[in-house]
C-alpha cells in the first residue's frame, strides 16, 4: 500500500479501536526476516571485557546474571556463563514490571527448577536497597553459597549479562549508599555504555559482600536473536535496520494480541503493515519529511514506546 494513500485515510476511524477489526484480524503466522541489516554488533571492548571476566572469574565466588524479564529464554549470554564453571549463580529477570505478573512468576518456576538456581523478578530502579540486599541475600543461601563465606574474610560476586539489562543500575544503587553520586557508573537507555570492569562495589557488610560490574557482552556469531534483542533496547537499532525491528515487534504484539499499539499510533484496528503502522504514527507525532511519513523516526518511537511499557506487557517469547 502507498504511504500517499495509507495518509490520506480518515483520522476519524481512528479515533476508537473497532471491535468488528480485531474480529476479523489475523495476525502473521511467521515472523519477518531476523537477518540483521549490518552484521553483527560485538565492540572490542567486548572481547576484551569477555577474557579479563573469564579471567575473573576463577576467583569469583558466585555470578549475579541479570537479564530483560521481556526475553527471559533468549540469549542468556552462553558465551560468558559457559566459563563459569559451577559456580553458584543468582539470576535477576530485571523490568518486570513491563511483562504480566502472573508469567514471569511462571517463567522464575520453570528456569529455577530447570536450571537448579534462584531466580528472582525485579524492577531495579524501583526497589529499595533494603529490598535488593534481601534479593542478595536470600539468593546466596538459595545458592547454597553462603558456606564460602566461612573460609574467607569477605564474598565477590560478579555481575553478568547482555548490555542494557541494568547491571550498572543495580551496582549504582549499593555505590550511591555509601559514595552518594561522586562515583556512579554511566547509565543511558542505550547498549555499550560499561566498557570496563569496574572496581568493586560493597554490597552487604552480614556476610561482607562485594561486587563487580561488567560491560555487557553480546554474543560473537549470529545467534539469530539480534531482533528480538534490539526489540529491547540490547542491540542497537541500526544493526538490524530501524523499520525492520520495529516490523519484528508488531508481529509479537500481534501475535500476544497487545493492540494498544492501535490507539498509540491512531489506527482504527490492528495491523500487520508496518508501514501503514508507522506512517499513522509519523502522521499524529508530526514526523514528516518532504511531505511524506518519516519511518525511521516513527520507528524509533514505536520502539522507544515498547521500552517504556506502552505497547503492553508483552513478552517476546511464547511461554508454556
Amino acid at each position: 500500500m502507498r504511504l500517499s494513500r495509507i495518509c490520506l485515510r480518515s483520522a476519524s476511524l481512528a479515533s476508537t479501536l473497532s471491535k468488528e477489526f480485531i474480529e476479523r484480524f489475523e495476525p502473521r503466522t511467521e515472523p519477518p526476516s531476523a537477518k540483521p541489516k549490518h552484521g553483527h554488533w560485538h565492540p572490542g571492548h567486548m572481547s576484551k571485557g569477555l577474557k579479563r571476566m573469564q579471567m575473573m572469574a576463577r576467583v569469583a565466588d558466585c555470578i549475579l546474571e541479570i537479564h530483560d524479564a521481556r526475553i527471559p529464554y533468549t540469549a542468556r549470554n552462553v558465551v560468558a556463563n559457559s566459563s563459569y564453571g559451577d559456580k553458584p549463580r543468582i539470576l535477576l529477570l530485571n523490568k518486570a514490571d513491563l511483562v504480566d505478573k502472573h508469567q514471569i512468576d511462571v517463567i522464575c518456576k520453570q528456569i529455577s527448577v530447570r536450571e537448579s538456581i534462584p531466580v528472582f523478578p525485579t524492577k531495579i530502579t524501583v526497589h529499595r536497597i533494603s529490598e535488593l540486599r534481601n534479593i542478595i541475600r536470600d539468593g546466596i543461601s538459595m545458592a547454597h553459597a553462603e558456606q564460602l563465606t566461612t573460609r574467607k574474610p569477605h564474598y565477590t560476586m560478579f555481575v553478568s549479562g547482555l548490555p542494557n539489562v541494568g547491571k550498572s543500575s543495580f551496582v549504582n544503587v549499593f555505590r550511591k549508599d555509601h559514595d552518594g553520586d561522586r562515583n556512579k557508573l554511566r547509565v543511558a537507555p542505550t547498549p555499550g555504555v560499561t566498557r570496563n570492569i569496574e572496581e568493586k562495589v560493597l554490597v552487604m557488610q552480614s556476610p561482607r559482600v562485594y561486587m563487580y560490574d561488567t560491560p555487557g557482552v553480546s554474543l560473537p556469531q549470529d545467534s539469530g536473536n539480534e531482533m528480538k534483542l534490539a526489540a529491547c533496547g540490547c542491540v542497537p537499532l541500526h544493526i538490524t535496520g530501524h523499520v525492520q525491528t520495529a516490523d519484528y515487534l508488531l508481529y509479537w504484539l500481534n501475535r500476544k494480541q497487545a493492540y494498544e499499539y492501535c490507539n498509540k499510533c491512531g489506527l482504527a484496528g490492528p495491523s500487520n503493515n508496518i508501514i501503514e503502522v508507522l506512517a499513522y504514527l509519523a502522521r499524529k507525532r508530526d514526523y514528516m519529511v518532504d511531505g511524506r511519513p518519516g519511518l525511521v523516526p516513527a520507528a524509533n518511537a514505536f520502539v522507544n514506546m515498547f521500552n517504556k511499557g506502552e505497547l503492553g506487557r508483552v513478552i517476546l517469547e511464547d511461554v508454556g
